[in-house]
Parts: structure tokens; C-alpha cells; sequence
């Protein structure tokens, strides 16, 4: 049984009038990569009308596609909160396109059963598994057992005082967060189950706080239960900005690597939305080993660059990151243009 290398990046969002190159140097990485994913962040189709009530819709058209099969990558995660962004008929759209591309696909589908269900690649003789998941639920986005959806996993946010407000009015609340029992109980099932059919098992989950690389919780007790379950790593996004890598019982959880291409410029965005890595390592039976990134600038209208570690962004991602993971005890390391990823 041989090893496989692997490879992901952050969130993708390309609304651009041809998929090809649209990744630039980028796709040769992940061309190369025996098993790669990314979160797809929106649908891809010319269907649809905008979900009612939702602030910011985001929507690419179906020729983007061609830049997901032009880079190789293996598999997408659909579980966020703006793949239904032009309702049902996008969403499967853009899943008919991805399976014409023999592109795999997890974390949302026709009905809670085929949101939930995994996916997996297998090379070198490793089966390797996929899961999805988001805490990022719109009105209607979640999966019913009758309604199409993303696989959710809800959270639940509570404001708590620290000291009495009598004696210290206007002083600010303690954010307290927590993942719904319920769901949090069919992840462990859901994990425990795939892991019989898979060597190795990865879970997404869009999580976190837009332009914020706070941790809260809600994604710790999430991390640590999908690892206890059986899950080898956990990756997540949605932040829009960079967040902390742990380990917990020496398997990875990468809380937010940003967006790795992201055609939507927001107004509240600002240079920090450009800074993102991705994330390589090399899996065996036992999980990934070897990690490591490679600091890169968010492609906008234009495709990511890597970066080099010359540039004064390189040495602010490498410098961010290590700020964010300090308190989880990861080590980085530069090595090159690289940064090497390890546990105490």
C-alpha cells in the first residue's frame, strides 16, 4: 500500500466568463496531488432567481466548471451557506455539471440522506473518504428528510456577562457557543460509520465567524468529537481571513485557511482577505504526516499566486499563523518558500 500526496486550499468562488486557467500555477500543484479537495463555495449554473431575504447571494456560471476539471482537483465540498444561494435547481446544477466532469461531490444533496453521505477517492490502494458539514445554515439551506440541502451541524451562540451589569453597566458579554446534541450525536455516528468503508477519513465543516479568525466552542468541541469518532483531519472555512491550526491526538484541524480564489469583492473585505496557503501532506494508513503550506495571495479576477518567502505577504501569513496557533501548541517552521506543520 503506497502513500498518496495530498492537497487543499481554501474557499473557491469563481464567477468568471471562462474556467480555463482561472487557477494559473496553482493547478500544476493539484494536478500533481494524488487526492486534492477544495470547498466550492457557490453554484455554478444561469438558473435560478436569489434567495429571498439572503443579503449576499453569490452565483458563477456553468463554463467555471471547466477550471475545477482543467486542475484535477478530486472532490468539492457543497455543505456552506451559499451553494443555494439561487435555490434548488442552481445546486443541482451545478452537481450535474461536477458529476459530467467526474468530479466528486459531498455535503449537500436532494434530502438529508444524501447530504450526510461521504465520498471517496481511492489511490495507491488507500480508500480515502470525504464528509461535509456547515454550521453557516440560511433560512431553508439545511437538509430535511423531504427537502434538498447541505448536510447541517448547528451551533448555537449565548451572550453571558462577565460581572454584574448593575455595578459595571455597558461592559461587554462573554460569547458562550455550543454544537446541537442532536447533530453533533449523528456526526459521531455518521464518522463511525464511513470509517469501516475508508482507510482514512476527512471532514469538512464551514464554520467560524466571518472576518474573524477567532476559534470558538462550538469548532472545538466539533474538532475533538469528529477526531474521537474516527476522523484522521478536520478542515474548515468560511472566515474569509486566516485562522489557527491544532492537533488534537496528532491528527490536524486547519480552522480556516481563507479563500483561495474568491471573484466576489465585498465591501468589508480588505487586504487581509487576500492572504491564503495551502495545505499539503502525505497520507498513509495512518493518517496525514509530513505536513505543510504554502503561503499564497487569494486569487480575484485573476488566479492565486504562490508566494515566495522574499515577499513581505509570505512572512505576514507565516507571522499571522503563528500567532493563531501558538496557544494549540503548533509548530511552524519555515523551510523555503514551505512551512512545516507539526504537533509538540
Amino acid at each position: 500500500m503506497a502513500n498518496v500526496n495530498f492537497l487543499t486550499g481554501g474557499d473557491v468562488a469563481p464567477i468568471r466568463k471562462t474556467g480555463l486557467g482561472m487557477f494559473g500555477e496553482v493547478a500544476g500543484l493539484f494536478q500533481r496531488a494524488d487526492v486534492s479537495f477544495f470547498n466550492l463555495e457557490l453554484p455554478l449554473s444561469d438558473r435560478g432567481e436569489p434567495a429571498r431575504g439572503k443579503a449576499i447571494t453569490h452565483r458563477g456560471t456553468p463554463v467555471n466548471v471547466d477550471g475545477l476539471a482543467e486542475a484535477g482537483v478530486s472532490c468539492v465540498n457543497l455543505a456552506n451557506n451559499h451553494v443555494l444561494d439561487f435555490g434548488d435547481v442552481a445546486m443541482f446544477d451545478t452537481i450535474d455539471l461536477l458529476e459530467q466532469k467526474a468530479i466528486g461531490h459531498f455535503g449537500a444533496g436532494r434530502n438529508l440522506d444524501a447530504a450526510r453521505q461521504g465520498y471517496v477517492v481511492e489511490k495507491n490502494g488507500l480508500r480515502i473518504g470525504f464528509l461535509g458539514y456547515s454550521t453557516t445554515l440560511p433560512m431553508g439551506f439545511a437538509a430535511t428528510s423531504a427537502c434538498p440541502g447541505v448536510n447541517p451541524l448547528q451551533a448555537y451562540t449565548a451572550y453571558q456577562p462577565d460581572r454584574s451589569l448593575l455595578e459595571y453597566p455597558g461592559t461587554a458579554p462573554h460569547i458562550v457557543s455550543w454544537t446541537d446534541p442532536v447533530h453533533l450525536q449523528r456526526l459521531r455516528d455518521d464518522i463511525e460509520t464511513f470509517r469501516k468503508q475508508v482507510n482514512v477519513l476527512i471532514v469538512y465543516v464551514h464554520w467560524g465567524t466571518s472576518m474573524s479568525p477567532r476559534i470558538h466552542d462550538f469548532q472545538r468541541e466539533i474538532g475533538k468529537a469528529a477526531i474521537d469518532a474516527g476522523a484522521h483531519a478536520l478542515f474548515g472555512g468560511h472566515q474569509h481571513v486566516l485562522s489557527a491550526i491544532e492537533f488534537y491526538k496528532r491528527c490536524p484541524i486547519v480552522h480556516g485557511s481563507a479563500n483561495l480564489l474568491f471573484d466576489t469583492w465585498a465591501s468589508f473585505f480588505n487586504e487581509e482577505n487576500l492572504k491564503t496557503f495551502l495545505f499539503g501532506a502525505t497520507i498513509d494508513a495512518d493518517g496525514l504526516r509530513d505536513c505543510y503550506l504554502l503561503p499564497a495571495k487569494t486569487g480575484v479576477d485573476a488566479p492565486p499566486r504562490l508566494l515566495s518567502c522574499r515577499e513581505a505577504q509570505w512572512t505576514a501569513i507565516y507571522e499571522d499563523l503563528q500567532r493563531h496557533s501558538r496557544a494549540f501548541g503548533t509548530q511552524l517552521t519555515a523551510r523555503g518558500d514551505a512551512i512545516e506543520v507539526r504537533c509538540e
